[in-house]
């Protein structure tokens, strides 16, 4: 196994950056139930670094290179790496026909962007729509918050002014939503449901568009929920 050399680092420590990522169309991943996880969707890794003496049984053919504890620090994005780490292609945008999407409006968050693709792989909700304004979603946070959802739920970027033309009913979930979530009923036909940040709600071209806006009941003491806990509570009660 060959040794993971200072140029190589430098090289892959360079995809930490937005600008790099999206140029070269790759993206280092870490952690080992990540790609436990992305071996089920047969999404593999185009290289390996390890601290492990040994290459991983899992990935017959799969060139590894082992790295010294500072090197995977230098290309990982987390605090902490563990000792395996990957060279994955970025997920790329696809949109396929869909019945049920969800529409982020503004959601910026790597976290919660990267949750409500897990929610979506979970719940069934067949397509992601972000707008332009919404998170990168080949950061690493994103991949890791998803736990490789990225790579399984098809996606679009969409701008707010294209929303319509896809042909769907829209719902926004809003706090001053006319519908409460227990009293709804999907209607037949595809529908987008719209989830705006935490901290700028729905903008007002996308309400605009509502063909029905749907709020969550809750108590009074609580003025707003995560939109990452909006958009599971709203996942869980169309599945």
């Amino acid at each position: 196994m060959e040794k993971l050399s200072k140029a190589r680092c430098a090289e892959l420590a360079s995809l930490k950056q937005k600008k790099f990522r999206q140029e070269k169309r790759l993206v280092i991943i870490e952690g080992e139930r990540l790609f436990h996880q992305l071996r089920q969707y047969k999404i593999l890794p185009l290289e390996l670094y390890t601290t492990e003496a040994t290459p991983p049984r899992e990935y017959p053919g799969v060139p590894c290179y082992q790295a010294e504890g500072y090197q995977l620090s230098r290309i990982c994005d987390g605090i902490n790496p563990p000792h395996l780490a990957g060279l994955f292609r970025v997920p790329e945008p696809v949109l396929q026909d869909f019945q049920t999407a969800f529409y982020l409006d503004n959601v910026a968050d790597p976290g919660n962007t990267g949750t409500i693709f897990r929610l979506a792989a979970a719940f069934g909700i067949e397509a992601i729509l972000l707008s332009p304004d919404s998170c990168e979603i080949s950061s690493p946070k994103v991949i890791r918050a998803s736990l490789g959802a990225v790579y399984k739920v098809p996606w679009q970027e969409v701008s707010p002014d294209k929303l319509h033309k896809l042909g769907a009913r829209i719902a926004c979930l809003d706090m001053q939503g006319q519908t409460t979530l227990k009293d709804y009923r999907p209607q037949p036909g595809k529908t987008i449901y719209v989830l705006g940040s935490e901290a700028h709600g729905i903008s007002p071209e996308v309400l605009s568009q509502a063909n029905q806006t749907l709020s969550i009941g809750m108590s009074d003491a609580m003025e707003s929920l995560n939109v990452a806990i909006s958009a599971g509570i709203l996942a869980h009660h169309l599945y």
